[in-house]
């Protein structure tokens, strides 16, 4: 049972507005995923396109992984509205597992992104980066964290219960301090590992283009582009971090944490389009062809429309 803090929110007023923020984070982050993974799908079927299979199975995983975490929220917002859990125990355990299971692999999916741009730019291991061994494991390990987790807990009979049954809540940080762990680890160490990345991959670029006197204009870009993922990714996981791994145990805390948390939903796509040119060009090009078939929409209804006036004068 969830130690739950009695300090409870109960004005109705909270709560609603709690779950009118998750259907505003819901709509633009549930759009954008998608968009990534139509976009991406676009790259796979083009013939210009020239997308490296290891990155787009990440970027097919972080993306999967994102919309199953969002096709949980109904739950969420359902619960919210209502002020109590009323779906049950088993439900419950769902959701809290599947949440954290999809959200810390999106994250790693994310991650193996840069990775393999560090293995092939700073440690010229492209041949090791291009091997179905290394895709493999790469695709494994962002399941293995808490899948071994819960199957650990399980097979232990130790596994923590998320529903308190008397206040009726179904939060996933308020007694599992397991999943603290696996969340300081995420934030203590991979983040700040992606940063060194992203840093390490810069200089490299930079003193190449140094030694062989190459124009240092496409490394500004690059520059700003690592500062806008490094802006996001800490935007994305630190400030959920702080809020989760604080002792509070109220509903209260537990409901802005959540809501922390599931910034990366929303971030991770952006990071995404940010990493990978071939998925960005691809992108502005659907843009593009949709911005054009609303102009030729638009201009055969204005040409449809002066024929019509042009007949009625005649007549």
């Amino acid at each position: 049972m969830n130690e739950t803090s009695s300090s409870l929110c109960t004005v109705s007023l909270y709560l609603n507005l709690c779950a009118s923020s998750k259907v505003l984070l819901l709509v633009p982050s549930f759009g954008l995923n998608i968009f990534i993974l139509v976009s991406l799908l676009a790259c796979l079927f083009s013939q210009r396109s020239k997308i490296r299979s290891n990155v787009a199975m990440f970027i097919l995983g972080s993306s999967s992984c994102n919309l199953v975490n969002l096709s949980l929220w109904p739950m969420t917002i359902h619960w919210r509205q209502r002020s109590r859990w009323l779906l049950g125990s088993d439900l419950c355990e769902v959701m809290v597992c599947a949440k954290h299971l999809t959200s810390s692999a999106s994250f790693y999916y994310t991650s193996f992104i840069t990775l393999s741009i560090y293995l092939t730019v700073v440690c010229d291991c492209r041949h090791l980066v291009n091997s179905r061994v290394f895709l493999a494991l790469q695709l494994l390990f962002p399941l293995l964290p808490v899948g071994l987790k819960e199957l650990t807990l399980w097979l232990m009979g130790s596994h923590v219960a998320h529903l308190d049954p008397v206040n009726l809540t179904c939060f996933a940080f308020i007694n599992d301090k397991l999943v603290r762990v696996l969340l300081l680890v995420k934030t203590v160490v991979f983040v700040p590992l992606n940063l060194y990345f992203y840093a390490h991959i810069l200089y490299t670029i930079i003193r190449s283009a140094e030694m062989t006197h190459r124009s240092q204009t496409s490394n500004v870009h690059l520059a700003k582009m690592f500062s806008l993922i490094s802006v996001l990714t800490f935007t994305a996981h630190i400030p959920g971090a702080v809020f989760a791994l604080m002792e509070d145990s109220s509903v209260c805390q537990e409901m802005v944490r959540d809501f922390l948390l599931d910034l990366p939903l929303l971030f991770g796509p952006m990071i995404l389009l940010c990493k990978n040119k071939e998925l960005r060009n691809q992108c502005l090009r659907l843009l593009h062809r949709k911005s054009n078939n609303h102009f030729m929409g638009k201009k055969c209804r204005e040409t449809s429309s002066t024929s019509t006036k042009f007949t009625f004068t005649s007549d």
